[in-house]
């Protein structure tokens, strides 16, 4: 079977190898908020290998996934084909799509803010208020200060290290989080979670993380 993948016209290699479903508590309170919220139609940027959406569509969610990795597109949508999940996969930037999306009843941004200084954050949140409906949802997963790999690399701005050449990760603290929200979104909850992933090899990785709501602004 061919698996419909919409994709840009440079088409992005270098996918990571496929990880096991999440066995966080992060998806468990993003779900249950989404359908607090109303939400049905989910756009879920920086998908990888597609772990998280397939858990948001098996709990009844429509869901849009993209990510610029074009072999962990593939991947995941080949996987959710014999899973008879039906998610529609794309392949684009995370942090600036080259398409208009559409607008959505929530965005499901987990592990992208942190990977900027201040003002391409801005720029994300921008976005993620663009493709929301009125009163849409926004969720968002970032780096705590208190996770432990807080401090490796060169700081290049307060709390941002560069961490590999080119490679940048920005730890957040509650305040710091609610003040970047809240330009965009009426922040509804903040509070710490633990994200477990574990790879194809079954090494397992913990995170500090702040998991954030907020309602879009008018």
């Amino acid at each position: 079977m061919t698996v419909p993948v919409e994709e840009p016209d440079q088409e992005q290699d270098g996918a990571q190898q496929a990880v096991e479903e999440p066995e966080d508590e992060v998806l468990a309170v993003v779900a249950r908020v989404l359908a607090r919220a109303g939400a049905y139609s989910i756009l879920h940027p920086g998908c990888g290998t597609g772990r998280y959406s397939r858990f948001l569509a098996a709990a009844g969610f429509s869901v849009t996934a993209f990510d610029l990795m074009a072999l962990a597109v593939r991947m995941a949508a080949t996987r959710d084909v014999a899973a008879d999940l039906a998610i529609r996969y794309l392949v684009d930037d995370p942090s600036l799509p080259t398409r208009d999306m559409g607008r959505f009843d929530g965005v499901f941004a987990p592990n992208i803010l942190h990977l900027f200084e201040f003002r391409e954050r801005q720029r994300v949140l921008r976005l993620l208020s663009k493709h929301l409906r009125p009163g849409g949802v926004a969720i968002v997963t970032v780096l705590s200060a208190h996770d432990e790999r807080y401090g490796h690399g060169r700081e290049i701005e307060p709390d941002t290290f560069e961490v590999l050449p080119g490679q940048l990760m920005h730890f957040y603290s509650e305040d710091e989080l609610h003040y970047e929200l809240q330009g965009h979104f009426h922040v509804a909850l903040i509070e710490p979670a633990t994200e477990v992933e574990t790879d194809h090899l079954g090494t397992r990785r913990e995170y500090a993380v702040l998991l954030a709501c907020g309602v879009k602004r008018d």
